[in-house]
């Protein structure tokens, strides 16, 4: 009875070990979770920062080959036509900083919403623009770049 009895707890420790893995997995994702949320919140603010900078090399690195870019005009740029627009003489970003972020990640693709405000001179006249933006970031080859990002302007 005994050499019976030895198999059936084996059984029934590994049965809880492997639910206890499980659980752990379970409490574990919102964990990394939410690393990826402060890398994704960081990477927006650097690519704000290279926009206000016009760091084209910055943002070439943040921003996915096949980038779809739409401004709050709603014109649809390439990622060379946007780098390209950073340098613009009839638009001058002055200061262009995030107010708020929500990020939503889903496996090896997030989304960020957020608002930002803008500042500068458009065609020799100051502007000032409050937008809210989207911004779709994948995770490829190892590291996090941005898809596709569209921004409307709200009002203030």
């Amino acid at each position: 009875m005994n050499t019976l009895l030895a198999p059936t707890r084996i059984c029934a420790l590994l049965i809880g070990l492997l639910c206890a893995s499980q659980l752990f997995a379970a409490n574990s994702a919102p964990d990394r979770d939410e690393d990826i949320i402060t890398t994704l919140v960081g990477l927006e603010r650097s690519k704000f920062s290279a926009q206000q900078q016009k760091d084209t090399a910055s943002l070439n690195a943040l921003l996915d080959e096949g980038l779809m870019w739409v401004d709050q005009n709603g014109m649809l740029l390439t990622k060379a036509a946007y780098l390209a627009s950073l340098h613009d003489a009839h638009h001058t970003i002055n200061k262009i900083v995030p107010d708020s972020m929500t990020v939503r990640v889903s496996a090896t693709v997030a989304i960020v919403i957020g608002i930002y405000d803008e500042t500068g001179l458009e065609d020799g006249h100051a502007f000032h623009r409050r937008c809210r933006f989207i911004d779709t970031w994948a995770r490829k080859k190892g590291k996090w770049v941005c898809v596709a990002s569209t921004a409307t302007s709200t009002i203030s």
